[in-house]
């Protein structure tokens, strides 16, 4: 029988206009380190010394470590990849099917979207995510080597399956009962097989070495393994699968926060509208793409955008030239 990693509930509320009360399941997963009083972040460089040498097992000056004895190093490292380049919580990222993700397209955008069920998401609220294209373009590879023969191992053995349809947007369960992808908690989707009988596997993204679906605590002691190990080479780093959604979460208010420099700066303002706009709308923004009830949650990366000091430089660098820009 499939495990899940993650936790859910049932809230009952009521039908406007009716005595009716009516269920919903949604996912209430909390990951470790997610506490307000502990929002840690990391720079650029300690990320890939910790993706290169903690994860993959490379040597700090980037050369292959003939000692390595990991495994699934690729596959922790694109893990890691992805919650740092959208902001995936773990248990998000985690429970994400292959269905879930969007086409590759000719489309010029340097990233694409695609909807994240409330099911799935932190207190049932969904939301977009872009993924940039250069990471799904690792996800693809390793769909068509590393996962493939992941999932060719062993068939699935699952209690109650549920099995996707075409479309790719509803499952059928034993009885023939058709049910909307996007409805399935993060346990349910544990078991959506893809395939026929006898040729069947796992539907979701992430699978073991055995094609079983990765559980949350498999993420946090790799997470673990390869703290320990850049230790070992003095490279100071302690990461968590939240710490790199707060990283993401830093880096994108900065980013935002320039962009909104160039569009709104008005040096003739006298009354702070246009300061406003630039830390209210990156951060109703940020809010969306974090999946935040509140933007007051999302303000405590104000405070950590403070104590990255190259970001702060960087937009202060972009402020200065528009100014400048704009008075000649």
């Amino acid at each position: 029988m499939t495990t899940s990693p993650f936790s859910y509930g049932v809230t009952a509320y009521r039908r406007a206009g009716t005595r009716a009360l009516l269920a919903a399941t949604a996912n209430r997963s909390r990951e470790r380190a997610a506490r307000r009083h502990d929002m840690r972040f990391i720079d650029l460089g300690s990320y890939l010394l910790f993706r290169d040498v903690g994860l993959r097992g490379r040597l700090p000056d980037g050369s292959e470590d003939p000692a390595w004895r990991g495994r699934n190093g690729e596959r922790n490292a694109l893990f890691a990849e992805l919650l740092v380049t959208t902001g995936l919580r773990l248990s998000e990222g985690g429970s994400l099917l292959l269905a879930d993700l969007p086409r590759r397209s000719d489309s010029s955008m340097r990233s694409l979207p695609f909807d994240l069920p409330g099911a799935v998401a932190k207190g049932g609220r969904p939301r977009r995510i872009r993924i940039p294209r250069r990471v799904l373009k690792l996800v693809s590879d390793y769909i068509d080597l590393e996962r493939m023969i992941s999932a060719a191992r062993r068939e699935p053995t699952v209690s109650n399956p549920f099995w996707l349809t075409s479309d790719r947007e509803k499952v059928v369960d034993a009885k023939g009962k058709r049910v909307r992808l996007d409805r399935l908690t993060p346990r349910e989707r544990g078991r959506v097989l893809t395939g026929a009988p006898g040729k069947a596997q796992h539907a979701l993204l992430w699978l073991t070495e055995g094609g079983a679906p990765v559980p949350s605590a498999t993420w946090e002691a790799a997470f673990r393994r390869a703290c320990a190990r850049c230790h070992r080479f003095g490279i100071d780093v302690n990461v968590t699968p939240h710490t790199l959604r707060h990283t993401f979460a830093v880096n994108m208010l900065s980013m935002l926060i320039r962009e909104q420099i160039g569009i709104v700066f008005d040096p003739q303002d006298r009354h702070g509208a246009a300061y406003r706009r630039i830390l209210g709308d990156p951060l109703q923004k940020l809010q969306h793409l974090l999946g935040h009830a509140s933007v007051t949650s999302t303000y405590i990366y104000l405070d950590s955008l403070a104590e990255a000091q190259e970001l702060v430089d960087a937009a202060a660098d972009r402020w200065a030239e528009d100014a400048a820009g704009n008075a000649q």
